[in-house]
């Protein structure tokens, strides 16, 4: 198998910010391959070597979009100035903020995290590079509530925390998906300002967070959160590809705390 994905590519991310253009332009299923290379100043031949169809340019966007998520993470992670309870609600905004704060014409592409059978037309080096985003968002997950744990923050039993990290990421995954949807953003869901609906979800997600153990039950502030998200989101992070090749069933491995 060609395991071009490990190399850094310059012509490959040009490509990308060309592809992202036609799909603002003319839409997810709607922009056509054959103008990319024009654009993006490559030959024919040299786009193909990198991508093989259209579910290949979709995919490379969705990893650019869950690398940015690990990225901020692991620098939320590394902030001593927060609680490990603020840092899961906070890593878990993260997505929301940034779906509900794009402006019109700005590319939402984290919806194939809840339409995972889009990716399976990709190519097998693109679909290996899911697999690896996916299994590293988990062990991020287990990072972060494991570290509530070990510090003794967090009391409650490790089925208590499963039900919980269950119910809060059916509640980022819900937000992202309504926050991204254009449709609603021009019928006045949103005005390019953090709408009351992401305070809404932020008060839900600690109500949750709340029904756990916490050592010392802080209040987490809305506030914090955003002045601590925001420039995140405003920073650009770069691509990282790392092919691939692992089972589906890892995916479904339980996650240890």
């Amino acid at each position: 198998m060609h395991n071009y994905l490990r190399t850094k590519s310059v012509t490959r991310d040009r490509i990308l910010v060309e592809a992202k253009k036609l799909i603002i332009a003319e839409g997810v299923c709607s922009f056509r391959l054959s103008q990319i290379p024009t654009q993006a100043k490559c030959s024919p031949k040299t786009f193909y070597s990198h991508f093989k169809s259209r579910e290949d340019i979709v995919v490379a966007l969705f990893i650019e979009h869950v690398n940015d998520i690990l990225v901020k993470t692991d620098m939320l992670m590394d902030m001593d100035e927060l609680s490990n309870k603020e840092k899961i609600i906070f890593s878990l905004m993260y997505d929301i903020v940034k779906c509900w704060s794009a402006k019109e014409g700005d590319i939402c592409i984290n919806f194939l995290g809840v339409n995972p059978h889009v990716y399976g037309f990709s190519s097998s080096e693109y679909e290996g590079n899911i697999d690896v985003i996916f299994i590293e968002l988990k062990a991020r997950v287990q990072a972060l509530w494991g570290r509530a744990v070990q510090c003794g923050e967090l009391l409650s039993s490790k089925e208590e925390i499963v039900d919980c990290i269950f119910s809060m990421r059916t509640i980022e995954r819900g937000s992202i998906v309504v926050g991204q949807n254009k449709f609603l953003r021009r019928h006045g869901y949103d005005n390019n300002e953090h709408d009351n609906r992401v305070e809404t979800v932020f008060n839900l997600l600690c109500l949750v967070a709340s029904t756990l153990k916490w050592q010392n039950n802080q209040l987490v502030s809305y506030s914090k959160m955003l002045e601590t998200i925001i420039p995140l989101v405003e920073t650009a992070t770069g691509t990282n590809f790392k092919h691939c090749r692992l089972n589906y069933e890892t995916l479904n491995e339980p996650i240890e705390l």
